[in-house]
């Protein structure tokens, strides 16, 4: 099985035809003058297994009941990632015993990264993330497996979401409680699925040396450019400056619904009684998002049209895994997206989004170096947040769009609203994993967890009437993938999105130069820090109450004149 020209012997699932490449690095004579040419063999070897490993999540995504598919990823996840990882820390090690520095600009966060991760890495550990691997693709199996029966059809839960849309609220209360009976039918396996994972994490801290495996995923993670009392300075802000708005808009919602109070098969509710449908399949929401990256930049037009052979995989079924993603396949040199579109203008978001992420690998293909691609998570999520705002004015049937003059605007105050919504779940998200891992107590149970996350929605979500429906608030964690399978990222989304909405800040001014500077932004990849990435894109890497303050007054700005 043959993935790269550079490496035609390769059988990805096969360590023997890996480890005699490993093998030929571990004993190359480097120095300072071959350094740069022994990094590259080492990095085109990296990029075929990348792309193995993301060909193989593609196939057990798209399909969680292919059980081929699932002994593909089981034998690379116990067999290739654990004998990969200590190949990688046999190489740094050889690499940093020889580099003094950097051997150049570009590789100096890399040479970071890499010290961090030699000090981090721990042999006993590969085992332990392999199992957590596996733990995490339970949590997909059992979710991606939930239907509900509506109208005599068993239809799947990203379908299900989308009837909470819809201007009937008693067909929005019952399609909603059967969304959460799913998960609540499951609450035993879901709790015993995590409690199964807590300590897992906890013995990785430990075996490296960690107070908590907060202190240990923080470097995991690469950040480098902040701290967690700055991830409380950011809930700080949220509380204070975003909630207040957020609130506004819920009482907005509650007083055009007609609604004595907001319950939470309310919220997506379509105030205007009929919710925006711009495509009726899949193919429809093809043409009208190339059409829109058309507009928004040729070249990222381009890509687009590239990916639209045989790297999509767009509409919703059963037994595909729930949400959406963007992978990338680093030796053929194409992005994928991978999402459950049932008609909705949310699905439109996402597809948008996650062509920002493919944009974002597509553009920085340009540096040589895989660990040089992409870039921290942080600012790859500015790359898919600032394509939504930076489409949102092609939203219209005449630029391009689905929509006509008026559902375009509708679409686009929307879209500001939902940003302003996000930031207080992030933030229940965020605290909620501060809290587990970092000031939980050692026996911690579910239900402990339960009544956290109730009083953190509580605290950022207070316009919400739970009334009666304890078992549905308290388990919410259970909801949310990220908590199960990437502990700690998602307050990326909220760093991100404050760098997004700075981009469309200067596209109000200036598309055409907003545009430029972010994908020379995006072409940087992974060689600059945070605060520089932030910049070249012409924003700042900011989290206080100025900048949070300030981004709200303008989105408040914006919804004016969109409603008037």
């Amino acid at each position: 099985m043959s993935t790269n020209g550079k490496y035609p012997h390769i059988d990805p699932l096969d360590w023997d035809t890996i480890q005699p490449h490993v093998d030929a690095l571990l004993d190359a004579d480097i120095d300072s003058e071959a350094v740069s040419g022994w990094l590259q063999r080492w990095s085109d070897l990296n990029a075929v297994l990348q792309e193995a490993g993301a060909r193989i999540y593609r196939a057990v995504t798209e399909n969680t009941a292919d059980e081929a598919a699932e002994q593909r990823f089981n034998r690379f996840v116990e067999v290739i990632m654990p004998k990969a990882s200590v190949a990688e820390q046999a190489l740094k090690q050889k690499l940093l015993a020889v580099v003094d520095g950097a051997p150049g600009d570009d590789t100096a966060l890399l040479m970071q990264r890499f010290r961090t991760e030699v000090d981090i890495f721990r042999e006993e550990n590969v085992a332990i993330e392999s199992k957590l691997d596996l733990l995490g693709n339970q949590y997909n199996k059992i979710a991606g497996g939930m239907t509900v029966q509506w109208q005599g059809e068993e239809i799947t839960i990203p379908r299900a979401q989308s009837l909470l849309e819809e201007p009937d609220r008693d067909s929005r209360q019952l399609v909603w409680q059967q969304m959460m009976d799913c998960f609540l039918t499951q609450r035993g396996a879901l709790n015993d699925l995590y409690l199964e994972m807590l300590p897992l994490r906890r013995e990785l801290a430990a075996n490296a040396g960690f107070a908590s495996y907060r202190d240990l995923r923080w470097l995991q993670l690469s950040r480098f450019d902040y701290t967690p009392a700055d991830c409380f300075t950011f809930h700080d802000a949220i509380e204070a400056e975003v909630v207040p708005v957020a609130s506004q808009i819920y009482r907005d919602l509650q007083s055009k619904l007609g609604v004595d109070s907001l319950r939470p098969w309310d919220v997506y509710a379509d105030p205007h009684g009929q919710p925006l449908r711009p495509f009726s399949d899949v193919a429809d929401l093809e043409t009208g998002a190339q059409r829109i990256f058309d507009q928004v930049d040729p070249q990222l037009g381009n890509h687009f049209r590239a990916m639209r052979d045989g790297y999509l995989d767009l509409a919703s079924r059963a037994n595909k895994a729930p949400g959406g993603y963007c992978s990338g396949f680093p030796v053929s040199g194409h992005p994928y997206i991978f999402m459950n579109a049932v008609g909705t203008h949310d699905n439109l978001t996402t597809l948008l989004h996650e062509g920002g992420h493919a944009f974002h690998f597509m553009e920085s293909q340009r540096q040589p170096l895989i660990w040089n691609q992409d870039g921290p998570m942080e600012f790859c999520e500015v790359a898919s947040m600032s394509m939504e705002l930076l489409s949102a004015p092609y939203l219209a049937r005449d630029k391009g769009g689905f929509y006509s003059d008026a559902d375009a605007r509708r679409a686009y105050a929307d879209q500001l609203r939902k940003t302003v919504l996000f930031f207080p779940y992030m933030a229940v998200v965020d605290a909620f994993q501060h809290w587990v891992y970092a000031e939980a107590p050692e026996a911690v149970t579910a239900a402990d967890m339960d009544r956290r996350w109730r009083e953190l929605t509580d605290r950022f979500m207070p316009d919400v009437n739970w009334d009666g429906l304890q078992n549905e608030q308290e388990t919410g964690w259970h909801r949310k993938g990220h908590i199960f399978e990437a502990p700690f990222y998602y307050i990326e989304y909220g760093l991100a999105q404050l760098g997004a909405l700075q981009v469309w800040r200067n596209a109000l001014n200036d598309q055409t130069q907003s545009v430029a500077a972010y994908r020379s932004a995006l072409a940087l990849g992974y060689t600059r820090s945070l605060p520089q990435l932030f910049a070249s894109a012409g924003t700042r890497f900011a989290f206080d109450r100025q900048i949070v303050g300030q981004l709200m007054a303008l989105i408040q700005e914006q919804l004016a004149v969109l409603d008037a």
